[in-house]
C-alpha cells in the first residue's frame, strides 16, 4: 500500500497537536521548579539516580528485544541508535549516582517506585508486543520534554547541589539526541504502508472489517503509545515530587 512522506507528516502532526497540553503539562512540572530552587535533599537526588538506573538498565533490555523483532526492516538502523545511546547514558549516570555517593549495588538495591517505572514497563510493552514505529514515535515525542527537562535538572545540580559537569554529564548528553521530524517520518511511513502491523510475524494478519484499513489501526497504535509513554513520563516526575514531599 502506498502511503506518502506527506501522509506520515500529517499523523506526525495530528499526534502532537493531540499531545501538546500534556507535553505542557510536563515541562512547566512542580518538581522542576523546586529543584532549581534547589528545595528537594540530597536523598531526593538518591532517588533520581536510582529510579533511572532502573529505567535506563530495563531500556537496554527492552530496546535489544524490539531489534531483535524488527531486524528485517529498515527501522533496524535507528533501533540500532537508540540501543548504543542508552549504553552511552547509562555509564553517565553511574557517573551521577557516584557523586551521590552511591555505586551500582546501591543502585540495584534500592527499591523500585511504581509510579516512577510506569515508564519503563510501557516500554516493555512496546518491546514485546508494539511495532518499531510505535517505540520509535513514543521516544521522538518523549525526548522533545524529557531533553529540556533534563539540562535544567543538570543546571540545578550544578548551581544548588555542587556537582561536577562529569557528575552532570547524564541530563546534558541527551541535547545530542534531539530527534527532527525527518528522521522519524521514514520509520512512521514504512509501518504505514506494509501489509503486516505486527511485524515480526509475517503470517499475522488483522481481520480489516473489525479494525478498518491497516493503515489507520497502524495509526491509531502510534498515537496511542505516543499518549501512554508521554503519560509515563508525567508518573515519572510526579514520582520524584512525592519523594520530595512537594
Amino acid at each position: 500500500m502506498e502511503v506518502s512522506q506527506s501522509q506520515a507528516l500529517g499523523l506526525l502532526e495530528q499526534v502532537h497537536h493531540e499531545v501538546q497540553p500534556l507535553m505542557e503539562r510536563i515541562v512547566n512540572h512542580r518538581f522542576l521548579a523546586a529543584l532549581e530552587e534547589g528545595r528537594p535533599s540530597r536523598d531526593v537526588l538518591k532517588v533520581l539516580a536510582a529510579q533511572q538506573y532502573k529505567i535506563v538498565s530495563h531500556g537496554l533490555r527492552d530496546i535489544a528485544l524490539i531489534l531483535s523483532r524488527f531486524a528485517q526492516w529498515p527501522s533496524r538502523h535507528r533501533l540500532r541508535q537508540l540501543l548504543e545511546a542508552e549504553f552511552e547514558v547509562r555509564e553517565a549516570l553511574l557517573d551521577f549516582a557516584s557523586e551521590l555517593g552511591l555505586d551500582e549495588a546501591a543502585l540495584d538495591q534500592a527499591p523500585a517506585i511504581l509510579e516512577a517505572q510506569i515508564f519503563s514497563f510501557f516500554e516493555s510493552h512496546l518491546a514485546l508486543y508494539g511495532t518499531d514505529a510505535e517505540l520509535i514515535a513514543a521516544f521522538h515525542f518523549d525526548a522533545k520534554v524529557w531533553i529540556g527537562n533534563a539540562a535544567r535538572v543538570a543546571r540545578a545540580l550544578r548551581q544548588h547541589y555542587g556537582l561536577s559537569e562529569k557528575g552532570t554529564r547524564f541530563f546534558d548528553m541527551y541535547a545530542a539526541y534531539l530527534p527532527k521530524d525527518e528522521d522519524t517520518l521514514p520509520f512512521i511511513q514504512n509501518a504505514l504502508a506494509r501489509r503486516e502491523p505486527l511485524g515480526d510475524c509475517p503470517t499475522c494478519r488483522l481481520d480489516e472489517s473489525a479494525f478498518g484499513p491497516l493503515s489507520e489501526f497502524a495509526a491509531l497504535r502510534i498515537r496511542e503509545s505516543v499518549r501512554l509513554l508521554l503519560e509515563a513520563e508525567w508518573y515519572f516526575w510526579e514520582a520524584m515530587a512525592r519523594a520530595a514531599n512537594l
